[in-house]
């Protein structure tokens, strides 16, 4: 009964192994027939935390693990201490091949900025690669002097590493600043202050700045007096009359003015027609000045041998001239005279 039981227990436990395996090797077909490439990366800092098989992952997304973890100096001939992580990655897991270093997709992935790098798993301190999408500019390739026996992904700097880099430059310039020269300086500073504040007459300041409000006060209340004075609203209104007028009468001149300038270029060329007669009329004056000094010369002859008669006449003319003022006289004086004529001549009788 006893060597019955302890078959069973052989065949129970032959049998479980002979599962776990069967187990083992049909959940990891699939990862040992997949295939995968090879590709390496350099990094210039520590790689504490990242051991061979840790995981590659690519936004989070499982995408490979690392292979080999050691020196550039110990695969190339370099001075360049960096550390080289040989990583394989699944071929169907990414959208542009990684196996061929010469792909000009390759090329064109890592010139958007895929890269490579460390990253931490909570706070235990494991570490895995993270592949994402970084800027190209603030994130450039290392240099190498050597030739990569795989393709190769360039990495950048974890942000641990970052951190602990801007937290460096802050203690740095903490460090440079000059803290007893600031703290001297505010020292100089309040003591230069008291100092004013001590000299300064501060209640003759307030008085002045008192009367200073005053003033305001009293300058507040004119302007208001004169903005609600009836004649200023007066003056506004005539002046926005006058206004009004001024461009009444600057629209109706506006069309005498237009057809003035419209009649310009007519009064123009009537001018220069003008001018032209006077040109012409100016060139014939020389004869014409001639021929008038002519006449003038003949009436002056003429004048001359005439002037007797003419002195007789102009007697004459006097003559006639007096003799008419009496006969005035005498018709003003004697009135019957002039329209009867004299009397008759008296007779013997009348004389006896």
């Amino acid at each position: 009964m006893g060597k019955f039981s302890y078959f069973k227990i052989g065949i129970f436990v032959i049998t479980a192994v002979v599962m776990g395996v069967l187990g083992v090797v049909v959940l990891g077909a699939g990862a040992l027939f997949q295939k995968k490439s090879i590709v390496e990366t350099y990094i210039d800092e520590s790689v504490q935390g990242l051991d061979i098989g840790s995981p590659v992952k690519f936004r989070g997304v499982p995408v490979g693990r690392v292979e080999d973890i050691t020196l550039t100096s110990v695969e190339y001939r370099t001075r360049l201490q960096y550390v080289l992580v040989r990583i394989s990655i699944s071929s169907n897991m990414l959208q542009f091949p990684v196996n061929d270093p010469s792909s000009p997709a390759l090329q064109r992935e890592l010139d958007r900025g895929f890269r490579i790098r460390m990253a931490a798993q909570g706070l235990t301190g494991v570490a895995y690669l993270e592949a994402d999408y970084l800027n190209p500019e603030r994130n450039p390739p290392l240099r190498i002097d050597w030739r990569p026996r795989y393709p190769y992904i360039p990495s950048t700097r974890s942000r641990i590493t970052q951190l602990s880099d801007a937290v460096e430059r802050i203690l740095r310039n903490i460090e440079e600043i000059n803290i007893p020269q600031i703290t001297a300086s505010i020292e100089r500073s309040l003591t230069a202050m008291t100092q004013l504040a001590n000299s300064a007459n501060l209640d003759k300041i307030g008085v002045q700045a008192s009367a200073l409000l005053n003033e305001l006060r009293a300058t507040n209340r004119q302007i208001g007096t004169l903005v609600s004075d009836p004649e200023l609203k007066t003056a506004i209104a005539d002046a926005s009359a006058t206004a009004g007028r001024a461009r009444q009468i600057i629209e109706r001149a506006e069309k005498p003015v237009d057809q003035l300038l419209a009649d310009l270029p007519q009064a123009t060329d009537s001018l220069n027609r003008l001018v032209k007669r006077l040109d012409s009329v100016a060139s014939d004056l020389p004869q014409t000045s001639a021929e008038l000094r002519q006449t003038i010369q003949r009436m002056n002859r003429l004048i001359a041998g005439q002037q007797r008669d003419i002195e007789q006449t102009m007697n004459n003319l006097r003559a006639v001239s007096e003799n008419m003022k009496e006969i005035t006289e005498n018709s003003k004086k004697y009135p019957a005279q002039t329209l009867f004529g004299g009397p008759p001549p008296p007779t013997k009788s009348m004389q006896r």
